[in-house]
């Protein structure tokens, strides 16, 4: 199984918070490009869940793990184009605040296979 580093995928998908933060006021554009935010296979754990299907597939948490990452993806991307269109103006809204609540059960996830991994090794 390829190595993979947990701590940094738990910085990357908290860093999302600050990410829509920043991005209110900032998206509106029609080029800014949300296409890659949708896309659960172009991020770092994306492309190690796909590289490790196979050892990970007796897994319980990954199989749970893998459609809340793409469900997370899509929402980051339609979100996205939300504050791009200016339907989200604040951090308060219902759709990043049940985000949000996405990214805490990835988080748990991500802590849980982590465990699951080192005691295998």
């Amino acid at each position: 199984m390829q190595a993979f580093d947990f701590d940094n995928a738990l910085t990357m998908h908290r860093a999302w918070k600050m990410k829509f933060h920043l991005a209110l006021g900032s998206v509106q554009g029609k080029d800014y490009d949300t296409a890659l935010i949708g896309d659960a296979a172009q991020c770092s754990l994306g492309q190690w869940l796909a590289a490790n299907a196979g050892e990970l597939a007796a897994s319980a948490t990954a199989g749970k793990l893998l459609p809340i990452h793409e469900e997370f993806h899509r929402q980051s991307k339609a979100i996205a184009d939300e504050i791009r269109q200016g339907s989200i103006l604040q951090m308060t809204d219902p759709a990043i605040a049940a985000y949000l609540s996405l990214s805490e059960e990835i988080e748990d996830l991500l802590l849980k296979l982590k465990a699951e991994l080192q005691s295998v090794a």
